[in-house]
């Protein structure tokens, strides 16, 4: 017997069955915005590596992000799992490359990468501006991009910034989910990362 963890309503509290009910109740133009960001992970991901199997782990990442992010837009709250999936595959994507004859640098800018946003987005968690899952998810987000050049992390972090006062702004929302930000500044990041490793 399988037993399905409920909250007080019957709903599934699984973090599939919140990924399920994310997509079921999102509306068609943004069901399209997932789906067609999708390609736009691999693609940057793909355009960033260094190696065949540091794009695979930096994709698996990124589509982490993604699904996390589909979520976010459903709840405004960033699942751990899903953030720690994409936390995990990031660091090993590092890894993976300073083992494979790139030296130290990739896990060092995954590191260090991983500091400066985390740091910046606890500073901003400290005066109540954004939620602890922000802080996690920005770290994740400055580990992939610092994996390719630490410079990059700080560049995805201001253009998810951007991204979400832009949206703000457009919408007249004062409560937004960071996750499609965060998405659309490691996306934006990575797939200019010949700017920042040149």
């Amino acid at each position: 017997m399988i037993v399905v963890p409920v909250d007080g309503e019957g709903v599934d509290v699984t973090l599939f069955g919140r990924v399920i009910r994310a997509w079921t109740t999102c509306p068609t133009s943004g069901r399209w915005m997932f789906v067609g960001a999708v390609p736009l992970v691999a693609l940057a991901a793909s355009t960033a590596a260094t190696s065949s199997a540091h794009g695979a782990l930096l994709a698996a990442s990124g589509l982490a992000l993604l699904l996390a992010a589909l979520v976010d837009r459903h709840e405004f709250r960033l699942p751990n799992g899903l953030v720690a999936v994409a936390g995990v595959a990031a660091l090993v994507a590092a890894v993976s490359t300073s083992t494979s004859g790139h030296g130290a640098a990739p896990l060092a800018g995954a590191l260090a990468g991983g500091a400066i946003c985390g740091a910046a987005m606890l500073g901003i968690h400290l005066r109540r501006g954004v939620g602890m899952g922000d802080v996690k998810t920005s770290a994740v987000v400055g580990m992939g991009c610092g994996s390719v050049a630490v410079i990059a992390a700080p560049v995805a972090l201001a253009i998810a910034a951007t991204v979400a006062a832009l949206t703000g702004s457009i919408t007249r929302r004062q409560r937004l989910a960071m996750g499609p930000s965060f998405v659309a500044g490691w996306v934006c990041a990575l797939a200019s990362a010949g700017w920042w490793s040149a």
